[in-house]
Order: structure tokens, then C-alpha cells, then sequence
């Protein structure tokens, strides 16, 4: 249960943090500031909660790899509840943003600035690219060692979002991907599949190639 909480919390943190910034600050930080808002807001939320990732892609890369003892039972729950939790928390910070932005002066609703969408380029291409993104963070976040992942996954997530905000506006999250979705309504949600997918796709291949260190992070989270 703590571990949930700590996914939930941490996801919240940085979602808010990231999507806070893109809905509010936009016009006067502009793309690179939001892509450093979600960088550091994760950084930060990694610093609190060190054994935590806020994000489906890691659990879903640690249930990929070998399970070294663990039963698929016991992992398929646990992986459940993390990526319950970290929806769960995504959305939360993402109604919250929405609730306070719509205490604007003359708010109208003219749909949202943080929501994933693919307008000018093909699916394939935001597809491949979600993929690396996705495999690149997820190289940086299990090789990188726990005294130095915050700032590490930081620096990979701010260049990740200017990489692909032209593209997908920034994704490398289906959590926080789907929360924006439900917010922004039909046509991100029809496309939530693309990003899970990307996710997925990047964590079947992590799991095959950094499976040392993916079981390392694995037993020190369980305290092996």
C-alpha cells in the first residue's frame, strides 16, 4: 500500500507540476519552460519518493524482464496497482489544474494546452519517436543509479519534450498522457492507444536489454 501511495503522490507532483505549467505559464515561459517544468517536477518527486517512477513504462518494462523467483501472480498485482495509482494520480493533478484555471477571469473552455495530440504528422512517426523516447528514458532511468536518477531522468525528460513537442506535444507518459486525454475529450482519447503502445513497445525491448539492471532495481526496491 505505501508503494502505491508513493505513485500516486509522485505522479500527482509532477503531472501538476508539468501541466500547471503548460496551462498557466505557457505565454510567458513558453515550450522550453513547460518542457523544464515536467523535467524538474519529476526530478523533484524522484528525490521524495526514491524508490517510485510515476510512470506505467517502468513497472511495465520491470514485469517485461526475467522475474528472477518473483510469481507472475504476485507481479502482475503489484504492477496493477502501480499503474492504477499512477493514472489515478495523473488525473488528479490534471482536474486540479483545471479547477483552479477555471477560476480565471472570462474562462472559456477552448481545449487543452497539455493534452497529447498528433495534428502534422503521421501516426508511424509519432509511433517510432514515442518508442525511443520511451527506450531512452527508461535506459537513463535504470542505469543510472539511485543517487543519481532524479536528476538524470530530469535532464532526459526536459530534452525528451523539446525533442517531440512539435510532434506529440511532449508525451513519454501514458499516465499522464490518458489524464490530459479525458480531459481534452474524443479526439486525444481515440489516440491514447498510439502512446500505450509506444510505452509498451519501449518496455518489452528494455526488458530484454537492461534486464541486469532492471532486476537490480527490483531487489533493492524489495529490499534484497
Amino acid at each position: 500500500m505505501k508503494n502505491f501511495l508513493s505513485e500516486f503522490a509522485g505522479t500527482f507532483g509532477f503531472v501538476f507540476i508539468g501541466c500547471g505549467a503548460a496551462v498557466f505559464a505557457t505565454p510567458f515561459i513558453g515550450y522550453p519552460g513547460v518542457a523544464l517544468a515536467f523535467g524538474l517536477g519529476y526530478g523533484a518527486m524522484l528525490c521524495a519518493f526514491k524508490d517510485g517512477s510515476f510512470n506505467p513504462a517502468v513497472t511495465l518494462a520491470a514485469l517485461s524482464c526475467d522475474r528472477n523467483g518473483i510469481s507472475w501472480k504476485s507481479a502482475l498485482l503489484n504492477a496493477a496497482g502501480n499503474i492504477a495509482a499512477q493514472i489515478a494520480g495523473a488525473f488528479a493533478a490534471v482536474w486540479l489544474v483545471y479547477f483552479v484555471y477555471a477560476g480565471k477571469t472570462g474562462y472559456v473552455y477552448q481545449g487543452s494546452s497539455d493534452a497529447n495530440i498528433i495534428e502534422r504528422y503521421a501516426p508511424s512517426a509519432a509511433f517510432v519517436l514515442e518508442t525511443v523516447l520511451n527506450l531512452l528514458f527508461l535506459l537513463v532511468f535504470f542505469k543510472s543509479g539511485k543517487d543519481r536518477r532524479a536528476a538524470a531522468t530530469a535532464a532526459v525528460i526536459t530534452a525528451g519534450y523539446l525533442l517531440s513537442y512539435p510532434v506529440t506535444r511532449g508525451a513519454m507518459n501514458p499516465a499522464r498522457t490518458s489524464a490530459s486525454a479525458i480531459i481534452e475529450g474524443e479526439d486525444a482519447v481515440s489516440q491514447l492507444p498510439l502512446f500505450w503502445g509506444a510505452s509498451l513497445t519501449a518496455a518489452i525491448i528494455a526488458g530484454i536489454v537492461l534486464n541486469p539492471a532492471i532486476i537490480r532495481f527490483i531487489n533493492k526496491k524489495s529490499g534484497k
